[in-house]
């Protein structure tokens, strides 16, 4: 290491010199800051639950517990047969789902399963289908769907066709 003067600094100085900018406190303070930040970083996405992962099958089907069942009874609604349909890819069954969140009777448990569950189809079936058989839906029924289902933030983004189906 050369100073101003073209002259070397011996090697003691220049440890001597790394050392003293090391301990400032500015430096330690904003490093200890930054260690922190860190750990919380890490901690976070340690805790967080991936938005690829779709729910399988059997997952779905124990959401959709006795709640869904007797709320869809109360209703005339086949839920565990529309639900099966969907978790097959069949289109019909999907939308039978989404049109019975409009039924009245989608609240406390089962409505919070039920909202599960579409969040959870969307995941599976991936916001090109799901989107495609959302928008064949009454303008109400979309409505509903957006507002109910529970996205995490900025799910926006992986699901932008279903989104654009919100009513503005």
């Amino acid at each position: 290491l050369c100073c101003a003067y073209g002259t070397r600094v011996p090697q003691e100085a220049q440890y001597d010199l790394a050392f003293k900018w090391a301990r400032h406190p500015v430096l330690v303070r904003l490093m200890k800051a930054l260690r922190v930040a860190l750990i919380v970083c890490l901690a976070a996405s340690l805790q967080a639950q991936p938005l690829d992962v779709p729910p399988s099958a059997a997952q779905l089907r124990e959401w959709m517990g006795d709640e869904c069942v007797r709320a869809g009874k109360r209703v005339g609604f086949d839920y565990p047969g529309a639900l099966e349909r969907a978790i097959r890819g069949e289109p019909a069954g999907l939308a039978q789902l989404l049109r019975y969140t409009l039924s009245g009777d989608v609240d406390g448990e089962a409505g919070e399963a039920h909202a599960a569950i579409l969040f959870g189809l969307l995941q599976r079936w991936g916001d090109r289908g799901f989107a495609h058989v959302l928008r064949a839906q009454r303008l109400s029924v979309r409505k509903a769907i957006i507002e109910d289902i529970p996205m995490p933030p900025g799910s926006w983004r992986r699901f932008p066709r279903t989104y654009a189906l919100a009513p503005r």
